[in-house]
């Protein structure tokens, strides 16, 4: 007696299964979700690029915008420092009255950029080195400006007065104003306007923009309304990043 005649449940369920497949229905759905999966896939790989994207160009704004005050901060409270000398003379009263050192240069000096174009200022003290890191005799005398064609913060240093040397990228403007006694009070004016020798304070505002690739600054990118240094609301869609960032320096050895 043969298995079959045993079996032959088993042997009808087997050959039932070998003939079954799928349908073009069942094919086109599983293809379906398939799609939508990818789809879904893709839509989330874009968004994670563009938040990385918009992410690193906001530290690239935050690490430009601390250096840029940084150095400008530190070069301005040290305006008019003089060179002290600590030398004792053997002969010397230890009782007298020590001698009163004063800066011999001009501080501090500025130039209003004409019809929107960025500031410049001008700093100086009893140093020996500009701020190009070249040995100079003092005092020093650095210039700080704006190079509109690369969007560069310049400084000229008297050490080499006919190259200016390229501090911080993507910078696109510089606005100093200037705190003065007047007659109606204290206020901030411009360089036109300043009486430098009584000026003891600066405010200064940079335009600072996230430097990115050329590939991510396509069209479509999306628009950005940003506030600019002379309180001005503006709108590009360039795929820069901008941020007028601002501080007040002191002029440390004006103050009393």
């Amino acid at each position: 007696m043969s298995l079959f005649t045993f079996c032959p449940g088993v042997f009808e369920q087997r050959k039932t299964m070998r003939q079954h497949g799928f349908s073009l229905i069942e094919l086109m759905v599983a293809m379906a979700i398939g799609l939508f999966l990818v789809t879904v896939i893709g839509v989330l790989f874009v968004n994670s690029k563009v938040t990385y994207l918009a992410q690193d160009a906001n530290s690239r704004v935050q690490e430009n915008s601390r250096f840029g005050l940084e150095l400008l901060g530190q070069q301005i409270r040290s305006a008019g420092a003089p060179n002290i000398q600590f030398t004792l003379l053997s002969n010397a009263n230890l009782y007298a009255k020590p001698p009163v050192m004063k800066f011999g240069g001009t501080p501090i000096a500025g130039t209003e950029g004409t019809s929107g174009a960025p500031d410049t200022i001008t700093v100086s003290s009893d140093s020996t080195v500009d701020c190009l890191g070249k040995t100079v005799t003092s005092p020093v005398v650095n210039v700080f400006r704006i190079n509109t064609a690369t969007k560069q913060l310049e400084c000229l240093g008297n050490g080499d007065l006919a190259n200016a040397g390229a501090v911080l990228d993507d910078v696109e403007d510089l606005q100093v104003t200037y705190l003065q006694p007047s007659p109606a009070g204290i206020s901030y004016v411009s360089a036109s306007d300043a009486s430098m020798k009584d000026v003891t304070a600066v405010n200064v505002c940079l335009l600072v923009r996230a430097k990115a690739d050329a590939g991510k600054r396509a069209s479509g990118m999306q628009s950005q309304t940003y506030t600019d240094c002379k309180g001005a609301s503006k709108t590009t869609s360039d795929g820069y990043l901008r941020r007028s960032v601002g501080m007040v320096i002191d002029l440390r050895n004006r103050l009393s």
